[in-house]
């Protein structure tokens, strides 16, 4: 059984009407993409995590990741796919590129909401 996670991170952030959609913006020093994406790498259990992001966005979050990969243990573990337009399309995007089987589990986890911890992720596996 393998165990993956999808992160929907292709809003606008328009009702926050900020300068830059809130996955990117800063928080404790990291973009707030970093954060979720470093609590799901630290679950032993997952085995991949995969980020749907706008097309413009892809490089951009294709180089964050890199940048932090060796010190927040996401190497090997993140791939960027397409988004879409809407929440729904972003995470059909993201099903369509997993290598799931029928045993495997997908979790789905809005890249924008960080304060997740390991024990939930465990608990919602189990």
């Amino acid at each position: 059984m393998q165990v993956f996670v999808i992160l929907p991170a292709a809003g606008l952030g328009t009702r926050m009407a900020g300068p830059q959609p809130k996955q990117f913006l800063t928080l404790n020093g990291l973009p707030i993409l970093i954060h979720s994406l470093r609590a799901f790498a630290a679950v032993e259990r997952v085995t991949a995590i995969y980020v749907a992001v706008r097309k413009p966005e892809i490089e951009r979050v294709q180089a964050q990741v890199a940048e932090y990969a060796a010190e927040h243990g996401l190497t090997g573990k993140v791939h960027v796919v397409e988004g879409g337009d809407n929440r729904q399309q972003s995470v059909s995007n993201a099903l369509a590129a997993l290598p799931a089987q029928g045993e495997d589990i997908v979790l789905v986890h809005d890249a924008v909401r960080p304060l997740i911890y390991a024990a939930t992720i465990d608990r919602t596996i189990n």
